[in-house]
């Protein structure tokens, strides 16, 4: 998944991420290519940046690496690792296996 979850608020967040496991084999896994609000050295500018974009959007919130970690284990998940990527304040990369 590529940007998808912080465009929803945490209920149906929650239930694509429960959706996506239901739908993967017991040993599948699911990558989530996410902007993370707690980008190491752009804090301050990914939360403006979400902030203004999600108002315009009228939904969703931007969520840390530890929230969607903890959203995947909630949806069935038993591994999140992060895979570090070039450019962290456009997007962060959990990789969540079964």
């Amino acid at each position: 998944m590529v940007r998808v979850i912080h465009d929803h608020d945490s209920a149906s967040a929650q239930a694509i991420l429960s959706a996506a496991r239901r739908a993967l084999p017991p040993d599948g896994a699911l990558i989530l290519a996410e902007s993370m609000s707690d980008a190491p050295g752009a804090e301050p500018t990914g939360e403006a940046y979400f902030g203004f974009y999600l108002l315009a959007m009228g939904s969703g919130r931007p969520r840390t690496c530890a929230e969607l970690t903890a959203m995947l284990k909630r949806a069935g998940f038993g591994r999140v690792r992060e895979v570090a990527t070039h450019r962290p304040i456009m997007t962060r990369l959990l990789v969540a296996c079964g």
